[in-house]
């Protein structure tokens, strides 16, 4: 195990030398890049960039499932475990209900069906869906497991997950960038704009026009971040499937190329550039690092 999370840090760092240059190349070449990619138009783009968001909050789901497991067998009182459980089921309950909220917005489903944004209807029925069932898959899947650390594993990953999630709402609350498919609508005002350069009046321009807030938010990309932690949740599968074991550094590159297809999608559909998309990147890549950093920690304390 030692030496998959050390490979795994390893390819990692590469993948960030990689996302830095994409994002110094973008810095400079980031109008012509989303000219040349922009098809606003596009159902399957649409469709795929749905599923960008998918695996951060089921995951966290399938795993609230699994830390239920621990915590209803686990040596506490009965007290303590009452409410280990209880926060178990009431975060499962606020995900699935977040994460299909995200996949029905109008960067997602929304996109394509504008009436299902905010329909409440919808929402429950992809977390009953979608969702919630993944919660008895980890519970499942936890009571077949002998790993006595699991529980901290669970732990180590939710904390990279929740870094990375505040990380990218600090940077978006920071740079009022106007996405490309805005810019080129041709509001007086609003163009193009590095992501370096403040962009003033967001919240005045967008109750002029009319447009929603989260036309402000394009650096950096959020697909880009929960999609590219699909490095830290494929290979955490490892820990519940024992047939993926020898799969855990083939986990780590789908996790890398699912996170570059939604990358793509995101520029195709004029949602971000290629700075944004490839920042949100570095964040998951660094996210990465950490993840097998302290995954590596945890191990060291599997007794032999």
């Amino acid at each position: 195990m030692d030496k998959k999370y050390s490979a795994q840090i390893k390819l990692s760092i590469a993948a960030l030398v990689f996302f830095i240059a994409a994002f110094i190349a973008g810095t400079f070449c980031d109008r012509a890049a989303a000219e040349a990619l922009f098809s606003p138009d596009i159902t399957l783009a649409k469709l795929i960039t749905t599923l960008g968001v998918y695996p951060f909050y089921a995951a966290q789901v399938f795993f609230w499932g699994a830390l239920f497991q621990r915590g209803l067998s686990s040596d506490k009182s009965r007290p303590v475990r009452a409410s280990m459980c209880a926060v178990c089921v009431l975060w499962t309950v606020f995900i699935g209900y977040i994460g299909s909220r995200s996949m029905t917005s109008a960067n997602n489903l929304g996109s394509i069906y504008p009436s299902v944004t905010g329909n409440l209807p919808v929402i429950i029925i992809l977390s009953a869906v979608l969702m919630y069932p993944l919660f008895f898959a980890g519970y499942n899947a936890a009571g077949k497991s002998e790993d006595k650390l699991l529980a901290k594993r669970i732990l180590g990953l939710f904390s990279v997950l929740l870094a990375a999630y505040i990380s990218m709402e600090l940077l978006k609350n920071s740079f009022d960038r106007p996405r490309y498919r805005t810019a080129v609508l041709g509001y007086e005002d609003i163009t193009f704009v590095p992501w370096y350069r403040p962009f003033a009046g967001a919240e005045e321009l967008a109750a002029k026009y009319g447009i929603g807030a989260d036309e402000f938010r394009s650096f950096p990309s959020g697909h880009s971040i929960f999609s590219m932690l699909s490095m830290c949740i494929l290979p955490s599968l490892t820990w519940l499937f024992p047939k993926l074991r020898d799969k855990h550094i083939a986990l780590f590159f789908c996790g890398l190329a699912f996170g570059i297809v939604i990358m793509v999608t995101r520029m195709i559909l004029g949602a971000h550039y290629l700075s944004d998309t490839s920042a949100g990147a570095v964040i998951g890549v660094l996210s990465s690092i950490a993840f097998s950093a302290i995954q590596l920690h945890i191990s060291k304390k599997q007794p032999t």
